[in-house]
């Protein structure tokens, strides 16, 4: 009985994701594997399928798919820009439906299921981590709420659910891994590697390595993590000793180039070299001039626009996570969502490209549960019924949003209002 809630979930998600995608075709831009979620997916079939043949896969399949990966006839060679992390999480669910499928393409209408599944069960997986963790600090009454106002009233349902195939519900469940694997280990005494700190240790460098082969510029925001308490009391400098002991960083190096060797190894096949920028000319000109109001607030996909339950979690959230629990906390958290808001507002493609609002932010949602669960106990034991009321108009606008928007915004601009307007009140599909 204790999982049967989380079963319930799990099914309804995945009911809804197989609906959403019922009568995609493979040249359809809605289905699992068009766009950059082919290019996440491609090293299965490139792997399974085809030995990396270029030349092997049917004629113009990337085009068909939207151009997430490019199949370069001339070299033989099958080139993706995205990372391989996404395709290993895929991986178990993918062989069994390639296996089970007549069409042996690898992008059979099983296949592009199976990222359904895949999806959903990251998502939930997730949740019962996040549930895990956040249950060691607050009550079950707390924590329920404060998953359901996470998954329906940010994108977060929408990654999981919807576009199954990008990297951010799987960079979701690696997030919320971590976090529930420092939340039982005792790093202040990592120095010693006994007693079971090994483990521990080796636990926390896979993470790391699953959140770089995901996305490697996620690491940036996983490494100020390691910082974070057990404790609310935990001395800092005794966990500092425990994360920079020789032992730790050599064991956390070598775990982490075990998870890294399968792209340095597509990197030569595909590039001639194992250390590569494989994003080309993409980079940060807005280093100077960040776009963060883009970024937030924007028609274009702003975070907070989007999801304004983002504002109650960063404002009253962080404060009463400090004021009651740890400022450690509240102090982490603010800060990867600042460092996370510059660099994608310094980076070229500030919107993120085709997403729905603030696709980037959702592998944060682990940390930025805790807030929202010291604002949910405030609201509970306070009877703040205002501001629950106005969660719930929250979660009732993000759930319209979500179903009138069809994978991009379609604009001309980032400050077109007037194509927000038609979006919001579109009638739901």
């Amino acid at each position: 009985m204790r999982y049967l809630p989380w079963l319930l979930v799990y099914v309804l998600v995945v009911q809804m994701s197989l609906d959403r995608h019922r009568n995609t075709a493979l040249n359809d831009f809605h289905n699992e594997v068009s766009g950059d979620k082919g290019g996440y997916v491609v090293y299965l079939p490139a792997a399974f399928c085809y030995q990396f043949e270029a030349r092997r896969f049917p004629a113009d399949l990337d085009k068909t798919l939207g151009g997430g990966f490019a199949l370069n006839r001339a070299t033989n060679i099958v080139e993706t820009k995205y990372p391989y992390g996404t395709a290993l999480l895929q991986a178990p669910f993918w062989a069994v439906a390639q296996a089970l499928s007549a069409d042996k393409s690898g992008f059979s209408t099983a296949v592009r299921k199976s990222i359904d599944v895949a999806g959903a069960t990251y998502l939930v997986a997730g949740l019962m981590l996040l549930a895990a963790t956040l249950r060691r600090r607050f009550a079950w009454w707390v924590v329920v709420p404060t998953l359901a106002l996470l998954l329906y009233g940010t994108n977060l349902l929408y990654y999981g659910a919807i576009e199954t195939g990008m990297s951010h519900v799987y960079s979701f469940f690696a997030f919320a891994l971590l976090l529930w694997l420092l939340g039982r280990a005792h790093v202040a005494e990592w120095c010693h590697l006994g007693a079971g700190r090994g483990r521990e240790v080796l636990a926390v460098a896979a993470t790391l390595g699953l959140i770089a082969a995901l996305r490697p510029f996620n690491l940036v925001l996983a490494a100020p993590l390691l910082l974070w308490p057990a404790q609310p009391t935990e001395a800092l400098a005794a966990r500092l000793r425990g994360l920079l002991h020789w032992r730790t960083v050599g064991t956390v190096v070598a775990v982490m180039a075990v998870f890294w060797l399968p792209q340095m190894l597509y990197y030569h096949y595909a590039y001639g070299s194992y250390w590569v920028y494989s994003y080309g000319q993409e980079g940060f000109p807005y280093a100077l001039t960040p776009r963060l109001a883009e970024v937030w607030f924007a028609p274009n996909n702003g975070a907070f626009l989007y999801n304004p339950l983002l504002l109650l979690i960063l404002g009253p959230g962080v404060w009463l996570l400090g004021w009651g629990r740890s400022w450690w906390w509240a102090g982490l958290a603010a800060l990867l969502w600042g460092l996370a808001s510059y660099l994608y507002a310094a980076w070229w493609a500030y919107t993120l490209g085709c997403g729905y609002g603030g696709r980037g932010f959702v592998e944060l949602y682990p940390v930025l549960a805790w807030p929202l669960a010291a604002l949910t106990e405030n609201v509970l034991v306070r009877r703040r019924w205002l501001v629950a009321a106005l969660c719930l108009v929250l979660v009732n606008y993000n759930w319209r949003l979500m179903n009138n928007f069809d994978r991009c915004f379609y604009n001309k601009g980032d400050w077109d209002w007037p194509a927000y307007r038609t979006l919001l009140n579109r009638p739901p599909a």
